[in-house]
Formats: structure tokens, C-alpha cells, sequence
């Protein structure tokens, strides 16, 4: 039912949160424990100017509906790992997310509930399942799995069989890449960017035998060239090139990494949009952690 109803809208359809409740007390990933306390500091204001031009943005070219802060849930504005729907399936399912993560456990309820109210069927696994953050969708049944770091190999078996999805498990052990999103982002139905050197060869392989990989430095992933999320004929991603002095240790980087994400965009007829986002960085978090696709045409 909720498939026939997004589809009449005939756009997009995402789920953001307000980082009201957003905090880094528990600095549950890599990039967080490099950070002192003062460093992780959350300039909120700061932190809210940024989410909205983001939500502004993306609400001009789709429908986001906004997940309730009802819990003071320092993570909860990061709803990329909130679930994932299976929209593959002629009524669609909603997984959501059984955390492995210190602190984030309490965002299931608030998961399900709100996919209840939404009319999706709602299912969650006993092994560790981070949402979308780690499965992306290729095209029909195809998805592709990370695991190692947050999510678990057997959730993506668990998915298979509650759904005759087709799954490719991508192993991630890249402390600082520790999502999928931080190494893979589906351009379209045949096209996916990819930071090969984080793959081994038969992965690499079982991908290329459903789509073409355009390869992603590593520098690049780790300044979150793959954490974008596609929207209509649009990429929206991030980019500090323009904010930065040129003696900046990231200004090169930073340079480098928004001229590919431009060649793509072009190379593929798509539009790019650029955010500041870096109020968020000090939650190990990049744009795509921030939205979570409920729907796509």
C-alpha cells in the first residue's frame, strides 16, 4: 500500500531528524576517539544551520518526511542507520537496525514505530544490522552488504531469506571507513563508485558482474567522496574546496575530491550540489549519514 502511495508523488521520498538531540559523549567510532573532548565539542547552532540548508535543499526536489527526536539519543539525527526498506519486494518490508554501536540501541524502538505508522511490515534481525548506511540498492532484487566493523554477515543472510533479495557481502575493515557508504555510493542502476583498494579481487569481480565500477581513491573515501546521496538527476554531496585557505591540510584533498565528484556527475548527465557539513564530521558523520531513502523513481 505505501509503495502505491509514494508512487503517486512522483519524487523522491526521504527521512531526515533534526539534530536536536544530537551529542558526542560516547565517541563510538574511530574518527571520534582521535578527538579530544573540547574538539567533539557541538556548536549547535552551527550544527542546525548546516542540517537545514541540507533539508532545504533536498526538500525542493523531494518529499522528506521528519523522524520525531522523542529520545535524547545523541545519534538519532544519522538515520542512514536507522533501517533499510526493501522495495524490491511488491509490498515492502522495513529491516530495522539491531545496533552494534555504543549508545544508538534505543533508536530501534523509535525505528519501528515510526515505520509502523507509515503501514510497512516491520522485521529486525537478531544479528548486527546498521540500515542503509551499510546496503545499498542496485536495481530489482540486487543489493550490495558491507559487514565486519557494524553490521554482521549473517543479517545479510537473514534479509536473503526473508525477502529473495539477492545480496553481494563486501567486507569492511577499514577502521575509519566503517560503512558501506563510506566506500560505495550507486551512481544509478549500472553505475557505482567504489574504493577498489578497500576490496579484494573476487569481491570486486561478483560487483562488476551487475554494474560498472568507477574506482574512488582512498583519499578521497575518506573525505566522504562516497557518502553523497543521488536524488532525482541530482547528486548531493559535500565540499569544503571553496571554505578552505589554500594552506590548509585538506585544501588539496578537499580540491581533488569536488572536481571528481563534478566529472561524474557530468560523465553520468547528472547535476551536483556541495554542503558544508563539517559541524557533523565531529560525530565520525558525513551527508549520507543524514538522510535515509524511504523511496526512489
Amino acid at each position: 500500500m505505501i509503495k502505491e502511495l509514494f508512487s503517486r508523488i512522483k519524487k523522491p521520498v526521504f527521512l531526515m531528524n533534526p539534530p536536536l538531540t544530537l551529542e558526542t559523549h560516547i565517541p563510538n567510532n574511530q574518527t571520534m576517539s582521535l578527538l579530544s573532548d573540547e574538539e567533539r565539542d557541538i556548536d549547535f547552532d552551527r550544527a542546525m544551520n548546516q542540517w537545514l540548508k541540507l533539508y532545504r535543499s533536498l526538500n525542493k526536489e523531494a518529499v522528506v518526511y521528519l523522524l520525531p527526536s522523542s529520545k535524547p539519543l545523541q545519534d538519532l539525527t544519522f538515520v542512514s542507520n536507522l533501517g533499510v526498506i526493501l522495495n524490491h519486494l511488491k509490498n515492502p518490508i522495513a529491516i530495522v537496525s539491531n545496533f552494534r554501536a555504543e549508545g544508538r540501541q534505543g533508536e530501534s524502538d523509535i525505528g519501528r514505530n515510526f515505520f509502523n505508522q507509515l503501514g510497512y511490515e516491520v522485521r529486525m534481525p537478531d544479528s548486527y544490522f546498521e540500515g542503509e548506511a551499510d546496503f545499498k540498492h542496485l536495481s530489482d532484487n540486487v543489493y550490495f552488504g558491507g559487514y565486519g566493523l557494524r553490521s554482521s554477515k549473517e543479517s545479510h543472510q537473514w534479509i536473503m531469506d526473508q525477502s529473495a533479495a539477492r545480496v553481494i557481502s563486501i567486507k569492511l575493515d577499514y577502521p575509519h571507513l566503517f560503512h558501506l557508504d563510506c566506500a560505495m555510493f550507486v551512481v544509478d542502476e549500472e553505475t557505482v563508485l567504489l574504493c577498489t583498494s578497500i576490496c579484494d579481487k573476487q569481491t570486486i569481480r561478483s560487483i562488476e558482474k551487475h554494474c560498472r565500477i568507477i574506482d574512488v581513491p582512498i583519499d578521497l573515501a575518506y573525505r566522504g567522496a562516497t557518502n553523497s546521496v543521488r536524488c532525482g538527476s541530482k547528486i548531493f554531496t559535500e565540499s569544503l574546496a571553496n571554505k578552505l585557505k589554500t594552506d590548509d591540510q585538506y585544501f588539496e584533498v578537499e580540491k581533488k575530491k569536488r572536481a571528481f565528484m563534478e566529472k561524474v556527475a557530468d560523465e553520468n548527465g547528472l547535476g551536483v550540489s556541495f554542503f558544508d557539513l563539517n559541524e557533523f564530521h565531529k560525530s565520525g558523520a558525513m551527508l549520507s549519514c543524514l538522510i535515509m531513502p524511504l523511496y526512489s523513481i
